[in-house]
């Protein structure tokens, strides 16, 4: 009797082996250096900003945010900005170069001659776009 269920045992533990052999035999192990890596080139787009009679070329990547585009120009040294952050509205510029709110007036900027109506923090420039900044 013992030596039944031993050779039950013994066949079950042998299956489980050899569905395990058969089954780990299936993972390839591929190293780092056969796996093909996919580059996409971000796009890059020009905008321009023009602020206080002064009209600068800007280069950034698209799907950046005007807020993204402000603060690469500004650790570049070709913009200086200040303004303050409110979380439920997003950035609000004070300051921008030689513009400074003031006297009862803000600044709005412009998208190609027309007034945005979403925050820095909102709005994602395309190609080509003339950015102003106005004091109103």
């Amino acid at each position: 009797m013992f030596t039944k269920q031993y050779k039950i045992i013994f066949a079950f533990g042998l299956a489980i082996f050899v569905l395990f052999f058969i089954f780990s035999q299936t993972h390839k192990n591929i190293l780092p250096s056969q796996l093909a890596t996919v580059e996409t080139p971000e796009a890059k787009i020009s905008i321009f900003m023009a602020v206080g009679g002064e009209t600068i070329p800007l280069s950034t990547y698209a799907g950046a945010s005007l807020y993204d585009v402000l603060l690469s120009a500004n650790e570049s040294g070709q913009i200086m900005f200040s303004g303050k952050n409110y979380p439920a509205l997003g950035f609000f510029i004070s300051d921008i170069n030689s513009l400074h709110n003031g006297n009862g007036k803000y600044l709005f900027y412009y998208i190609n001659g027309k007034e945005a109506s979403v925050g820095v923090s909102s709005y994602f420039p395309e190609d080509g776009d003339v950015i102003e900044w106005k004091l109103k």
